[in-house]
């Protein structure tokens, strides 16, 4: 069966996702050792990062694109484009028959996930995670107080089966007709998440009711919001933290990551320290 990973990235105005996107499949390729295909758009892709992708896959957005606001730390943030709508096609975009979903700004720094190939499960997804600067005191359980589980879409394995074609299938439902959904499940903000569609998907999937869907083989997701910031980079998989503090966000905490998987949503922050995130030896 063949095996590898999927990511997507499509660049806005100020964030350049693709070569987010490279960092990430120089990493997989050490820690993992498996070819990573690209989902993004010409304009995106250019001719700079084509050789750190086995296969490039060219997908057009298919919806206008919404507007997030991006922060940089505390402080700063800028209003940019977020095109988010194609994760739901994962099914059918992959090329593998076992594939890992993964979030261009999450860092491979260990070889953990090298545990979900030849699994019996045919979806393994996230549920537990956790805020790496503790302004959660707990795990973030469900998408609302009153709602259901919710499961983390920054990284989604799954083989190509009826039980995941028939979750891709319905996520992409539950795209189309968001605002249904939305209201259904009493969701918070104004933009389509992932995270929320998979969280549904899988609740209908099982008769909607909660049940446990088999995790990675790590024990919960690192998250550092956009909030956050990096205050240096050590090494590729050595990264020392900002983490803004639960009290007083303009105060920061210092926090070491070593060897340890962690998703950085502050984008910004990552563009600024890429070029010291050393992949196979060279620049991004």
């Amino acid at each position: 069966m063949t095996k590898g990973i999927l990511v997507f990235a499509y660049n806005n105005a100020d964030i350049d996702y693709v070569k987010q996107a490279a960092f990430l499949a120089g990493r997989a390729k050490e820690y993992l050792n498996l070819p990573v295909s690209i989902v993004t758009d010409e304009k995106s892709i250019g001719d700079r990062y084509k050789g750190w992708f086995d296969k490039i896959i060219i997908s057009d957005i298919i919806t206008a694109s919404s507007k997030k606001k991006y922060y940089n730390g505390a402080e700063q943030s800028t209003v940019l484009e977020f095109k988010n709508d194609k994760r739901p096609f994962a099914y059918d975009l992959s090329p593998y028959d076992e594939t890992l979903v993964i979030d261009a700004d999450y860092f491979i720094m260990n070889d953990i996930l090298d545990q979900v190939w030849d699994s019996d499960n045919d979806v393994m997804i996230n549920c537990k995670y956790r805020d790496v600067s503790g302004r959660h005191k707990e795990n973030i359980e469900y998408i609302d107080n009153f709602s259901i589980p919710m499961y983390w879409a920054t990284v989604v394995y799954f083989k190509k089966s009826d039980f995941a074609e028939n979750l891709f299938t319905l996520v992409s439902h539950i795209k189309y007709n968001y605002k249904y959904y939305y209201y259904l499940y009493n969701c918070s903000g104004n933009l389509f998440r992932n995270d929320f569609a998979f969280s549904m998907a899988l609740h209908i999937l099982n008769g909607s009711v909660a049940f446990d869907v088999p995790s990675l083989p790590i024990e919960y997701l690192n998250n550092s919001f956009d909030l956050d910031d990096i205050y240096r980079v050590n090494s590729h998989n050595d990264i020392i933290m900002y983490c803004a503090d639960a009290e007083r966000i303009t105060n920061h905490l210092l926090s070491r990551f070593k060897n340890v998987d962690i998703h950085i949503m502050n984008k910004k922050a990552i563009a600024r320290c890429i070029n010291d995130l050393l992949a196979n030896g060279e620049k991004v």
